[in-house]
């Protein structure tokens, strides 16, 4: 794998053949048939009401958790955390395979007020169509 990055990398020597090595093309993992989810982007903002926003199984998000103060923000069900600030969002990008719902908290870096529910992550199954 070097050697190709390498080669591809270098230019082109002049003056008698040249030739330009390419990788090869990736073979196709998908099963014929079968569609994937395009990967989306979902947004909560810490405050307000608790939002629920939706996905399929299967498909990729990444979700951004905007705050007003500082905090650690989980989806304890995944088993993921980050922190996040005013102008620094969390980010998580997940694949779930199955259905359900995942809450998604802010635990405030001051302590108070208490941990916030701002909302669920719900991936609903995949149309029968898909």
């Amino acid at each position: 794998m070097a050697a190709v990055v390498s080669t591809l990398a270098s230019p082109p020597r002049r003056g008698g053949d040249e030739t330009v090595a390419t990788a090869p093309a990736p073979s196709p993992s998908a099963t014929p048939g079968v569609t994937t989810p395009e990967p989306v982007t979902v947004t909560f903002a810490a405050g307000g009401r608790a939002r629920v926003r939706t996905i399929e199984a299967g498909q990729a998000a990444t979700v951004f958790v905007e705050v007003s103060a500082a905090g650690e923000v989980t989806i304890p069900s995944l088993g993921l955390t980050d922190t996040a600030e005013p102008l620094t969002p969390a980010v998580f990008d997940v694949l779930v395979e199955e259905p359900g719902e995942h809450p998604i908290d802010l635990a405030p870096a001051s302590g108070s007020p208490p941990s916030e529910r701002i909302g669920t992550l719900k991936v609903v199954p995949q149309p029968a169509d898909a």
